[in-house]
Parts: structure tokens; sequence; C-alpha cells
């Protein structure tokens, strides 16, 4: 006799969450980057995030990129980034953990 009801998740036994798969295109051009600063919060990007940096993907003028800058790594538009300024590839994704107060 089975009584209760049946799981929402009845059927999806199987199948496979792949994070790699979801987020990254190109493994071998695909860095990672965590936040060091609370300096890109107006772009919703805060101290602690994980950025997912893809180097093979072509980047339009309204890429979300990192660039170096004087020695430092900078994140912003490409159209922003300064004239001799390197881009080291397109942001792709920003995983942020959600902090408990």
């Amino acid at each position: 006799m089975i009584t209760g009801f049946p799981s929402p998740a009845q059927g999806y036994e199987d199948n496979k969450f792949d994070l790699n798969s979801l987020l990254i295109k190109h493994p071998a051009a695909t860095v990672f980057m965590t936040v060091d600063t609370d300096r890109y919060c107006g772009m919703c990007i805060f101290k602690g995030d994980l950025l997912i940096i893809d180097r093979a993907k072509l980047v339009t003028k309204n890429s979300l990129v990192v660039y170096e800058s004087e020695g430092q790594f900078v994140i912003g538009r490409a159209f922003t980034v300064k004239k001799g300024a390197v881009i080291t590839g397109a942001v792709t994704n920003v995983i942020h953990t959600v902090k408990e107060s």
C-alpha cells in the first residue's frame, strides 16, 4: 500500500545538473576571479563574488570585461576601457554568495 503524495522530484532522479556545461562555454579559455573590493556594488558585483571570465568570447562594446589598468584588474564595460589597457576577457557569470546577517 502506497500512502501520501508523490515526490515533486519523481521522474527527475537521473537528470544530472552540471554547472560546468551550463556556465563554461570555452573550458580552455575560462578563468575565475574573486572580487576583493566593494567598488562594483553599482554593478551588483560585491566583495567575495566569483567572476567567470571567458577569454575566447567575442567582446562587444557593451560586454562586461576585466581589463588591466596601471597594474590593477578593473571591471567595466568594454566601451569604457581606456586606450592602452589590456582586456583580460569577458565576464560571463557572477556567482554571488548570499550572506546571512
